[in-house]
């Protein structure tokens, strides 16, 4: 006796429906997206100074970013000497608004940290007198690595 097996399944005809795939692609793409950590980094274009050391970015909202204003000339064609402009919560601020404003945030247990984004050209009186205006923060200035070197 033999046994006949007939086949009952007929193989799919037409195209694979891309749907369940399309929603499983962005259903990762939300999961990675959400799962991330972003840095915020403030909108002022700052070039800071190099160096071999650095340690690692703290997780301070806290920034200060410090540039020099354009180069502007006299009547007689001479430059005229550059004024450094304090930036905060991406708004220009005077010293004086900056001791206000970081006064006003909330204490907390522990120190928070204060990041200091000041160009290279930057004279070193301005930054010690950001130093001095905030107290009660752990003072971090943001460099740039050499190129070629690892941090320690």
């Amino acid at each position: 006796m033999s046994l006949v097996l007939n086949r009952r399944l007929q193989p799919l005809r037409g195209l694979p429906d891309l749907v369940p795939v399309v929603n499983v692609v962005l259903l990762l793409l939300c999961f990675f997206l959400l799962s991330s950590s972003f840095v915020l980094q403030p909108g002022i274009k700052v070039d800071p100074p190099r160096s071999a050391f650095g340690v690692g970015m703290p997780s301070s909202r806290l920034i200060v970013a410090i540039t020099l204003a354009p180069p502007q000339l006299n009547a007689q064609g001479a430059p005229l000497p550059r004024e450094p402009i304090l930036y905060f919560n991406d708004q220009i601020v005077t010293l004086d608004g900056l001791r206000t404003a970081l006064d006003q945030l909330p204490s907390s247990r522990v120190t928070p940290s204060l990041v200091l984004k000041a160009d290279k050209d930057v004279p070193l009186d301005v930054i010690t007198s950001i130093i001095d205006v905030a107290p009660r923060f752990s003072i971090v200035i943001a460099t740039k690595p050499v190129s070629g070197t690892t941090a320690p």
